[in-house]
């Protein structure tokens, strides 16, 4: 089950979704109606399933037809692999960031990077090594980068 955090400035409505995104989601009720602009952050979102997507596509695209401006950010694994998988998951909408897996090859540790989607997209849809918090030893993009950043070339 998914929950919202909101918060509104002037017409910009801002939505954390923090939570699976299932069949139990209404984000009529849960979000509802909202004019001028749509700030919808995603990093809490550890999955979704395919009754989920079928909210989400048929919530966003309402929103869509209404021209209701859609930003999305820091936009999770789960998200970003649905972004990959449907053409118009995003519904018009930009991704301004996403969530980025790395790995240490020193202690095994994974974690999550946040990178602006502009920001890969001019740097060839490549990401820079990191330094690992628990080791201080190299961390690297844990997938494979064609396809995980495949959606920032359509």
């Amino acid at each position: 089950m998914v929950n919202i955090i909101k918060e509104q400035k002037g017409n910009v409505l801002s939505v954390r979704l923090v939570g699976s995104i299932e069949e139990t989601v209404s984000f009529d009720q849960i979000i509802g109606q909202t004019g001028g602009e749509l700030h919808v952050y995603c990093k809490e979102v550890p999955r979704i399933n395919s009754v989920g997507v079928k909210g989400w596509i048929k919530y966003f695209q309402t929103l869509q037809q209404a021209n209701v401006r859609l930003t999305f950010f820091e936009c999770s694994t789960a998200i970003v692999e649905q972004i990959n998988l449907i053409s118009n998951f995003v519904c018009g909408g930009t991704v301004e960031s996403i969530c980025v897996p790395y790995s240490c090859g020193q202690c095994k540790s994974e974690f999550i990077a946040v990178f602006k989607a502009a920001e890969i997209k001019s740097m060839g849809q490549m990401v820079p090594e990191l330094k690992c918090a628990k080791c201080s030893g190299k961390a690297v993009f844990d997938d494979i980068a064609e396809e995980y950043f495949g959606f920032l070339s359509r």
